[in-house]
């Protein structure tokens, strides 16, 4: 169904020919590295989005777990609302309804007064997974169902710039949870990304001025396979319009691009897997002397990962993931505060595969802890062989783990460039997200984890 690229179009660079079999994957959107903003602070991803929200001229599209109800939250809303009644633009807001509903003030009564004002403008729509549509919503208790699957993509877009992140629209990610924040300017990716949005907001339940949420007329099973459909249509036709561009030999000569994004999306729900699909193909292909290094939240790696790692994978790596008092379950009341402990034995699992592997010297594993802060930044970066420089990152939602890969709905985007400075301003983001990190493979040996945790984490893997 996809495209395979045109030959020509195909990368020339030894560092990346790599990845030339990106082009019959996904989309390929040229844009110039000065387009590209990297921020590497909470508050500047909220400075960032307030003025972008503020200043937007045609319209706002939100996608994200949730959006909070404090103080900050609720002064972006309002600057938002404002815009969108001088303006009169487009303001859209894609959230799961599960955790936007969570509690009786959350995003949608939040998010009320802003329909209210703005009828006309404003559509919000809250996604359910078909797993939980009917009784099971309610059978489940309201922190629990959410295990079964979310929408868990996290794009903010103002006119012509995306920004991508694994951050929410929330008080903790504005302030002391680090997480990762690469904003795009081009049209045709704004484009590309607002109608995905546009697309899961026509199957998700909608909110209206009187109130009340509305059901998507689509049954659980006409949802599974409509939105398969829908979704890959979807991707097929930007993969065509950007070839037919690419293919302009006037358009390759006027637009000066030295980075090439490409977007990738994971719903395993709905059999749409381009982000697992290119995490694996990264990880097996790259050359030795090659450096990968990873980021991950929540480690829990599928066992594809996992095999991928230590079987195929050529490149020195380097793993880095919450220490137990930097993950945002920490202290959590109930089941939910064992998390932190459980992601540490799965850890611990995959470092004693390694030891028994003998790849010590090529897999690290490394904690991000940092008094007063929480850590939830994943990715790649790729080094190519003699570079002390990335050449390529993948950023977005997904966390390489089970819900990713299984469950929830990502949106990630695999960006390559050529760019010197924009390899620099990779590589100064990766190391600063290193600054408060340290080994743990030794350590992770001798820590211990709570009894009742050993013998769930088993069970409830694939949930976390």
């Amino acid at each position: 169904m996809l495209f395979n690229g045109n030959l020509s179009l195909r990368f020339k660079p030894t560092e990346l020919q790599y990845f030339n079999w990106l082009y019959g994957v996904a989309p390929c959107f040229p844009v110039k590295s000065s387009k590209i903003n990297i921020i590497t602070d909470p508050r500047k991803f909220y400075d960032t989005i307030t003025e972008r929200f503020k200043n937007a001229t045609r319209r706002i599209s939100i996608a994200s777990l949730y959006i909070g109800t404090g103080v900050l939250e609720r002064k972006l809303l309002e600057i938002t609302k404002e815009n969108v009644l001088q303006k009169e633009l487009r303001f859209q807001v894609l959230l799961d309804y599960q955790r936007g509903t969570r509690g009786v003030v959350n995003s949608k009564t939040l998010l009320q007064e802003v329909i209210n004002a703005v009828p006309n403008l404003c559509s919000v729509s809250l996604y359910q997974t078909p797993k939980l549509q009917m009784s099971w919503s309610k059978a489940l208790p309201s922190r629990y169902n959410e295990l079964v699957g979310l929408q868990h993509m996290k794009l903010y877009i103002a006119d012509n710039r995306v920004l991508l992140s694994g951050a929410n629209c929330s008080n903790d990610y504005f302030q002391q949870r680090q997480d990762r924040y690469v904003e795009i300017e081009d049209v045709d990716l704004a484009n590309f990304y607002s109608e995905l949005i546009d697309e899961v907001c026509n199957f998700s339940k909608k909110c209206s001025v009187d109130g009340k949420i509305y059901h998507s007329s689509y049954s659980k099973e006409e949802m599974a396979k409509e939105m398969n459909k829908v979704i890959l249509k979807l991707i097929d036709k930007w993969i065509r319009t950007q070839e037919r561009k690419l293919t302009s030999q006037r358009n390759l000569k006027e637009s000066n691009a030295d980075t090439w994004v490409f977007p990738l999306l994971q719903m395993g729900e709905f059999k749409i897997t381009q982000d697992e699909q290119a995490t694996q193909r990264i990880l097996a292909s790259t050359p030795k002397g090659s450096y990968i290094r990873l980021a991950t939240g929540y480690f829990n790696l599928t066992e594809e990962y996992a095999q991928t790692l230590l079987r195929n994978c050529k490149s020195k790596i380097s793993l880095l993931m919450a220490h137990p008092n930097a993950n945002g379950f920490l202290g959590a009341a109930g089941p939910a505060g064992g998390i932190p402990h459980a992601y540490s034995l799965i850890a611990k699992k995959f470092w004693q595969r390694v030891v028994d592997s003998n790849q010590e010297s090529r897999v690290s594993m490394m904690e991000y802890e940092r008094p007063g802060w929480t850590f939830h930044a994943k990715g790649l970066w790729y080094y190519p062989p003699g570079s002390g420089v990335p050449w390529a990152t993948l950023v977005g939602s997904a966390n390489l783990g089970e819900r990713s890969v299984r469950r929830d709905l990502e949106a990630q985007a695999l960006i390559i460039t050529e760019s010197s400075d924009l390899q620099e301003r990779l590589h100064e983001e990766c190391t600063k997200l290193h600054e408060y990190a340290s080994e743990c493979g030794k350590e992770l040996e001798h820590r211990e984890t709570p009894l009742w945790v050993r013998a769930t984490v088993g069970l409830f893997r694939t949930y976390f």
